[in-house]
This record gives C-alpha cells, sequence and structure tokens, in this order.
C-alpha cells in the first residue's frame, strides 16, 4: 500500500474512533424534559398494600412539566458537562495520533581545525522540513481507565438526577403557587359571601329600628359587622394578588403577565391516602432523586479508589513516528546536497513509580476519606428523607382530617346563621346572636377554604418528598 493512501486511512480511522466517542447524548435531550431514571434496584420492594378505597382524581403532570427556565438550563448543562467527561475518561482507551511539521533556515558557523580548512572554521546552510506523525497508546494500566471511566459514569448519572430533581422542584414550587393562589380565590370568594351576609343582618337591623323593635346602639353594631366584612374582603383581594405574583414569579414570568387560571377549588379530596407510610418509605428509597445521586457520587468515590491505586503500579504504553526529511545542505558555499527520505521509529516504554514523596500515597488516602464522606452522606441525606417522607404523609393524612372538621363546621354554621338571621329579622332574636353566627359562618368558610388548599398542597410535597413529581403516579391508588 503507498504510504500516502495509508496515511489517508490511518487520519479516517481516527477520525471515525473520535466520533463514536462522543458520550453527550447521556445526557437529558433537551433543558425543558426530565431525565426518566430507573429505581435503584437495590433498594427493598415495596410489601404487597392493602385495597384502597374510592380513589380521587389523578395528581397528573403534563408531558411539558417545565418551560426552559434558567434552573432547569443549568442543571441541563452541569449534566451535558459530566456526559462529556465520560467521553474525555473513554479517550485514553484510543490511541493519540498527532500530525506535527517543523520549517527552518539555519546558517551555522563551526570551528575545524586549520591544517584541513585554511580559515579556522566552516559554514553550513541548510533548509530542511521534517513533517512528523506520532502515535502515543496506552497498553495497560492495571485498571486505571477502567475505574477513571465508571467515576465518570457515576457522576453523569448523578448528574442527570439532578437535572431531574431540578424539574421536580420547579413543579413543586409551581405547584404549590398554583394551589395556594386557588385558595386565595376561594378566599375572596367567602370574604364575598361574608360580606353579603354581614349585610342581611345590618338590613335586618336597620329595617326593625325603623318599626322601633330595635334601638340605634344593635344598628351601629351591625354597620361595625359589615365594615369588618369590607376589610376582610380587602384583605382577602390583597392576599390574592399576593399569590398570583408569587405564581408569576415561580414559572419566571413577568408580573404584568395575566393568567386564566383554572379553578382547583371543587376538586374531590380522597378521604385518606390509600398507601401505608411503608410503602411510601420504600419508594421514597428507590426513586427520590438526591438519594440516587447520592448512590452514583458513593460509586465514584469506589472508582477513584480504584484509579488511585493503579496509579501506584507500573504502565506499558508504545509511542511510535513516521517522518520524513526533506532537506538540502551546503558547506562552504559548496552546492546544495539535497535529501528526501522517511524515517520513523516504534519504542515501548515501561514506567513505574517507585518514589514520589508520598504523592500517590496521599491521593489514595484522600480517595478513601472522600468515600468514607460519600458514604456519610448518602446517611445523612436517607435519614433525613425518610423524616420528610414521614412528616408529609403524616401532613396529607391530618390535612384531609382538617378538611372533613371543617366541612362539618361550615354545615353547622350555615345552619345556626339562617337560624339566627331569619329569628332576628323576624324580631325574634338578637343581634348579638345574628353577628356571632355570621362571624362563625365566614370563619368556618375561611378554614375549608385553606383545609382543601393545603390537603392539595401537602399531597404535592408528599409526592415531591418521594421522587415522583414527574411521574403520573395516583397516590390514591395502592399498587404492590
Amino acid at each position: 500500500m503507498p504510504p500516502a493512501r495509508f496515511r489517508r486511512i490511518a487520519l479516517a480511522g481516527c477520525a471515525l474512533l473520535g466520533a463514536c466517542n462522543d458520550t453527550r447524548d447521556l445526557a437529558p435531550a433537551s433543558p425543558d424534559t426530565p431525565w426518566q431514571f430507573k429505581p435503584a434496584k437495590e433498594a427493598p420492594a415495596a410489601p404487597a398494600a392493602a385495597p384502597a378505597p374510592a380513589a380521587a382524581k389523578r395528581f397528573v403532570v403534563p408531558e411539558n412539566t417545565a418551560v426552559q427556565l434558567p434552573a432547569t438550563r443549568v442543571a441541563w448543562e452541569q449534566a451535558r458537562q459530566a456526559a462529556i467527561n465520560v467521553g474525555i475518561a473513554r479517550a485514553a482507551y484510543l490511541p493519540a495520533l498527532t500530525a506535527s511539521a517543523v520549517a527552518g533556515l539555519e546558517h551555522f558557523v563551526t570551528p575545524f581545525p586549520s591544517n584541513l580548512v585554511p580559515q579556522g572554521f566552516i559554514i553550513f546552510n541548510a533548509q530542511e522540513v521534517i513533517p512528523q506523525l506520532a502515535v502515543n497508546y496506552l497498553l495497560l494500566d492495571f485498571g486505571g481507565r477502567a475505574a477513571a471511566v465508571e467515576a465518570a459514569g457515576q457522576l453523569s448519572i448523578a448528574g442527570n438526577v439532578a437535572f431531574t430533581a431540578a424539574h421536580q422542584q420547579l413543579i413543586f414550587n409551581v405547584a404549590r403557587a398554583y394551589f395556594t393562589l386557588d385558595g386565595a380565590d376561594a378566599a375572596l370568594r367567602a370574604a364575598q359571601q361574608g360580606l353579603a351576609d354581614a349585610k342581611v343582618v345590618r338590613q335586618s337591623a336597620e329595617a326593625l329600628f325603623g318599626r322601633g323593635l330595635d334601638t340605634i346602639v344593635d344598628v351601629q353594631l351591625a354597620r361595625r359587622a359589615t365594615a369588618q366584612a369590607q376589610y376582610d374582603l380587602a384583605q382577602a383581594t390583597t392576599g390574592q394578588h399576593d399569590a398570583m405574583y408569587t405564581l408569576l414569579a415561580a414559572m419566571d414570568l413577568p408580573p404584568t403577565t395575566e393568567l386564566r387560571v383554572a379553578d382547583a377549588s371543587a376538586r374531590p379530596l380522597a378521604p385518606r391516602t390509600a398507601r401505608t407510610v411503608d410503602n411510601v418509605l420504600s419508594d421514597a428509597l428507590r426513586q427520590r432523586p438526591d438519594l440516587l445521586a447520592n448512590v452514583a457520587k458513593l460509586r465514584a468515590s469506589d472508582a477513584e479508589i480504584a484509579a488511585a491505586r493503579s496509579a501506584l503500579l507500573p504502565k506499558v504504553s508504545l509511542s511510535a513516528n513516521v517522518q520524513g526529511n526533506i532537506a538540502r545542505l551546503n558547506v562552504d558555499n559548496s552546492p546544495y546536497s539535497s535529501v528526501t527520505k522517511p524515517q520513523g521509529a516504534a519504542l515501548l516504554k515501561f514506567e513505574w513509580p517507585l518514589y514520589t514523596g508520598g504523592l500517590l500515597q496521599n491521593k489514595l488516602s484522600l480517595a478513601q476519606s472522600k468515600r468514607e464522606e460519600a458514604e456519610a452522606a448518602l446517611k445523612e441525606r436517607t435519614d433525613q428523607a425518610l423524616r420528610e417522607v414521614a412528616l408529609a404523609y403524616d401532613q396529607v393524612d391530618t390535612g384531609l382530617q382538617q378538611y372533613d372538621a371543617a366541612i362539618a363546621l361550615q354545615t353547622a354554621s350555615e345552619a345556626a346563621f339562617h337560624s339566627a338571621s331569619d329569628s332576628y329579622a323576624h324580631g325574634v332574636g338578637t343581634l348579638t346572636d345574628a353577628t356571632s353566627a355570621q362571624t362563625g359562618l365566614a370563619t368556618a368558610r375561611a378554614a375549608v377554604v385553606r383545609a382543601h388548599a393545603q390537603s392539595l398542597i401537602n399531597a404535592a410535597a408528599l409526592a415531591f418528598a418521594t421522587g415522583e413529581l414527574t411521574s403520573s403516579t395516583d397516590f390514591a391508588t395502592a399498587k404492590p
């Protein structure tokens, strides 16, 4: 095979090998799509759950779960960088091919015996071009490259699940702001109804006073109750505006953006969570992104220990080069002599670091210490995650109980208000009873609104705590 053709084939082969080592596809495809990871296999499987009661509507996340916000964009770029690092580590398995060339002119004067050259020196004039193609290939390193690739791969997994965690945090922030706004809208409607009820009592007081059946004191008290209801309405309006701005901020939208927000105040709530706390805790251990990231970092630290140990062992590498010498030379202005010849070399190199002043041993000790740190961090994060999930689970149950109690309170308060206001309007009841019933009803309505919104927030918090916010898991449906 002609040398020129061989060089072309070698260059094409190296380019192809480099293209095969593009690892950017290990990262998520885009910043607006969460990375779908598989639950950790080594986590204990959840025990079978008891049959579930009637299921409520699912907490469903739409397909496009996030817009391209800075938080997800940053996490995406970090995941891509971790994926590229895998390709950098894998490159150690491939030969390094380098092309170089040296060209120049040289005018050189050197002393020479005068019995041979009368002037006692000779003059060289040289013109040369030396192109070179060199290859370096690590043949044996006792697992160093494999450990580096494993560490980079695990850190890439950690970057991907961190990217998913950023999406889940964004989804939870938006969901919490949305449910808070929905509760603020419902509170505003409750305040408007409270003002209407206060006006009914005031009109009754004014009508009785006009017929001489009540005192001006009761009229003034009824008017004060109406003013209080108007103040409560103003406060509810302020709360609704604040909640809207909070939602816009969570979605990274300008504060002047006008949103049409779907009403969730009538969304039915499950009577209780269908899954047991043990099942929920088990699921969290298998799929929480932060725990999966810590597991990947722990595995990466194991690989770094292996890499540090391999650095203490010998390495065998191959170095070869092919070069040409295209030159001409004259001596003391004699005619130029030319040369155009190829040359080359192939060397087998053996290296064994026998003494480095403790550098490699300290690197190994550092890697072992980092492994202990990663293990302790995983243990600490696991304990914290279990506490977070248990608290979120408890808040879901207690929130549903509060909602049921608030509904019962509202039903009793409505009956009490209708009875007290009708009795007062017919002159057989007292203003104190009517205003007290009206205030109690307004308080009960507000309690229902808060309990309903908080129950939805609690459900989202439980999904977030278990790492399920990027799926359509139904917490009202038992699963094995």
